[in-house]
């Protein structure tokens, strides 16, 4: 009884072991994703002609299957509308969001598998700001998903 307890702990910390060593390279994967969205809403801001700044204000990372990077992995995230001059080209990370600012919800999805990374993302138009629930923010970036997937949805069926 004794010999299988000891074995039953060694597996047990051998697993843990695992897990611990995956989680630095899950965590760097997850940095990469966030640093291409801030790439991403920089070239949006040179090209976009938009009067104020945009930058990152919320990032959905789908879990990864099996953090195959050839796989693609889809992401959303929304960007707002900042209080500082396009003209300027400041960092937008140092801005405050403006009230009642610009907002827009982007969906995609990226791999990466080769140096420069292929991705397909899509941002809706610009809106106001509006207060909302947490259920119906959730609900909207839902449906944006299984829009992009083309994937058809009933609410109340």
């Amino acid at each position: 009884m004794r010999l299988q307890r000891g074995w039953t702990m060694q597996v047990t910390l051998l697993v843990l072991g695992l897990l611990g060593l995956m989680t630095p390279l899950a965590c760097a994967q997850d940095q990469w994703y966030q640093d291409w969205v801030n790439e991403f809403i920089q070239q949006y801001n040179a090209k976009s002609g938009s009067e104020n700044l945009f930058r990152l204000s919320i990032l959905n990372l789908q879990p990864g299957e099996n953090n195959d990077p050839a796989a693609p992995r889809l992401l959303s995230f929304t960007m707002r509308e900042t209080v500082c001059p396009n003209t300027e080209n400041p960092n937008p990370d140092e801005c405050d969001f403006k009230e009642n600012g610009l907002v827009k919800e982007c969906i995609g999805a990226i791999a990466l598998d080769s140096p420069k990374p292929s991705a397909d993302i899509s941002c809706d138009g610009p809106e106001k700001i509006k207060r909302r629930g947490i259920g119906k923010i959730l609900g909207r970036v839902l449906r944006n998903m299984l829009r992009h997937l083309n994937i058809d949805y009933c609410v109340n069926c």
